[in-house]
């Protein structure tokens, strides 16, 4: 962590040595999260300011890998951590097949223990006054299609194909709108992307994949004008 005095809202979240393991763990519960999703919480990297851990919900994983007759979740090896590698593989993806491309989504770091679980590690995505970015849908209610917005939805398509990203779930939620260490600000999908399907026929096809993807962003934009009232 940048400076020498540790912020508040960091100073609740701990590094703690596990007595019974030599490798460090991420105190994580006693601390607040700062955004809370459908199967994960977010919270600030306790040692890193730019930096964002996200671990699986209890909850979630009890009623969608644990609950009788999801014997099928259980399957793979990585059970309900199945997601962490799904993104971490199309970050590294992205940027073996199109070094060059700067791809809109968020810049993934690895791993880490937290008395939580394991939790995936992401560079944050802020605001002008450095706070965590507004999700597309925020800042489509605010002011609706606006020419910038316009610009910054192309682009961000344009991204994804020119990369040749895998979008495995596109919705205004999983979108926000700010800057990192790229640059920016611009729209970055935090989580969602790599290959879900068992065949994974995006993998083997760009032009499939481009295709989806594009059918994937329209849905996302109808979905967002049914969805999020202007001005509400």
């Amino acid at each position: 962590m940048r400076g020498t005095m540790m912020p508040s809202s960091m100073r609740d979240v701990e590094m703690s040595r596990d007595n019974s393991s030599p490798s460090s763990i991420l105190r994580l519960a006693s601390g607040t999260p700062l955004a809370v999703g459908h199967l994960r919480s977010v919270f600030q990297h306790p040692l890193q300011s730019d930096q964002l851990i996200k671990v699986m919900r209890a909850d979630a994983v009890a009623s969608r890998w644990n609950a009788p007759g999801r014997w099928h979740k259980r399957l793979p090896r990585t059970r309900h951590y199945v997601g962490y590698l799904r993104e971490l593989k199309e970050y590294i993806g992205a940027r073996a097949r199109a070094p060059d491309v700067d791809v809109p989504i968020a810049r993934m770091i690895g791993v880490v223990d937290t008395d939580l679980g394991l939790g995936i590690v992401s560079e944050k995505v802020v605001d002008a006054e450095g706070d965590l970015a507004p999700t597309l849908a925020a800042v489509y209610e605010k002011r609706g299609f606006s020419p910038e917005l316009d610009a910054a939805l192309a682009a961000f398509l344009r991204g994804l194909l020119d990369g040749n990203v895998i979008v495995g779930d596109m919705h205004a939620w999983n979108i926000v709108y700010g800057s990192d260490s790229r640059g920016g600000p611009r729209l970055v999908m935090i989580d969602g992307f790599g290959e879900k399907h068992a065949i994974p026929i995006s993998s083997m096809s760009r032009a499939i994949n481009r295709y989806r993807t594009r059918r994937l962003h329209q849905r996302m934009l109808v979905q967002l004008q049914r969805l999020v009232p202007v001005g509400g």
